[in-house]
């Protein structure tokens, strides 16, 4: 028994040896390899009326790959690279609704995080989703639907608001958690005018109860200001606005997870309202969502959405121009609009889900009302970190 557990104990020590020496040899250690994954989206859709590619077909919708690794004691890194379709949007003369362009390629994320900021100060520096609201930090596949609302689009940018720059973040000495944070950055996202030098500021302000065991509300508030692009909220190729550009936001969420069973039934209701105000080119434009998901089974959920905007913009004579440029072309952009969402998921595991929805939208100016179905295959390969809360 003796010789058995030697011969045992020699071998356990040859193979860490080995092993060791396998990683080192070439001065490379695979212990320190980032976690990867690649999330991807596949979208199949038709729609009632517009004609456009983008709305009638399948189609990958994007695959995202992340690298996240911690550096040292110090830092965390994180790097996402985001593939999507190309869609050109020339509205000119004799062309109507988008084309499809291919596909395009960026990176949406490539940050630092601090893990031992003096002061308790979180901060990250680097190209990252900008901290407005509730809906302008998640990734494309945590949408709670297939497409943003249509407010985060119209006034937020269609392809993420994601900028290069420094976060700042601190906790409020508050009876309950409060979160306050800060940040600058170079301001060449689509709403900005990227030929400025003048950067972008915000801040967002949040703020989390525990209602009870089961239940927690949050309630933000954000804040945006850079440089406005010259087409900010225009429908016309031929218009040009100058100036700065404000968005306030204020958001709300609440959610429900019962304790009494493993994913038992839970609820998650979330509000957000965005008040643009930029310098010219509109009086007082607003948008506005709220969506609720329902997990009534194990593996189920089940969506309902709402949202509108208004781009109070002057008031134009109809003319031929006007009737050139109309709203009965396609989808978006709208002037005035309602949306309204539902939709089904079957999500079997934290790596795959599969979504059926429908989408009405109701154009209140022009003529552009439209029903989309789609269907959504949503999968995760390696491994993936945490969503937001």
């Amino acid at each position: 028994m003796r010789s058995i557990l030697i011969l045992a104990a020699a071998t356990v020590l040859a193979a860490g040896t080995a092993l060791a020496q396998s990683s080192t040899a070439t001065g490379v250690s695979r212990d320190f390899n980032p976690a990867i994954s690649v999330n991807t989206l596949l979208l199949g859709r038709v729609a009632d009326r517009t004609a456009e590619p983008a709305y009638n077909g399948a189609d990958l919708q994007e695959a995202e790959v992340q690298f996240t690794s911690i550096v040292d004691p110090y830092w965390k890194a994180d790097l996402v690279f985001a593939i999507h379709p190309q869609h050109g949007h020339d509205h000119g003369e004799g062309e109507e609704g988008a084309d499809h362009g291919g596909y395009a390629g960026d990176v949406e994320v490539a940050r630092i995080a601090g893990q031992a900021i003096p002061g308790g100060f979180g901060l990250v520096v680097g190209k990252d989703y900008l901290p407005f609201g509730k809906h302008v930090p998640l990734h494309t596949h945590q949408f709670a639907f297939v497409d943003a609302p249509a407010a985060i689009q119209a006034f937020l940018g269609d392809h993420g608001l994601t900028e290069t720059g420094v976060r700042l973040s601190h906790d409020l000495p508050l009876p309950w958690y409060s979160d306050l944070t800060a940040y600058g950055v170079d301001g060449r996202a689509e709403i900005f005018a990227a030929e400025s030098r003048d950067l972008a500021w915000g801040a967002r302000w949040s703020n989390l109860f525990d209602l009870s065991l089961e239940s927690t509300l949050e309630v933000g508030g954000s804040w945006l200001r850079g440089p406005m692009a010259p087409d900010y909220l225009l429908l016309h190729d031929d218009e040009t606005v100058a100036g700065d550009l404000q968005v306030w936001g204020a958001d709300v969420t609440w959610k429900w997870v019962s304790a009494a069973a493993s994913r038992g039934p839970a609820l998650a209701v979330t509000g957000e309202l965005i008040l643009p105000r930029p310098d010219q080119g509109a009086s007082d434009p607003w948008g506005w969502y709220a969506q609720a998901q329902y997990r009534f089974k194990r593996n189920w959920w089940l969506g309902l959405g709402a949202g509108g905007l208004d781009r109070s913009l002057p008031h134009e004579e109809e003319d031929a121009e006007e009737e050139e440029h109309g709203h009965g072309h396609g989808l978006g952009p709208w002037e005035e609009m309602r949306e309204y969402k539902l939709n089904l998921t079957w999500v079997p595991s934290e790596f795959s889900a599969i979504r059926l929805e429908a989408a009405r939208f109701d154009d209140l100016v022009g003529d552009a009302d439209d029903t989309v179905f789609s269907l959504q295959f949503n999968f995760t390969i390696g491994s993936h970190p945490a969503h937001l809360y």
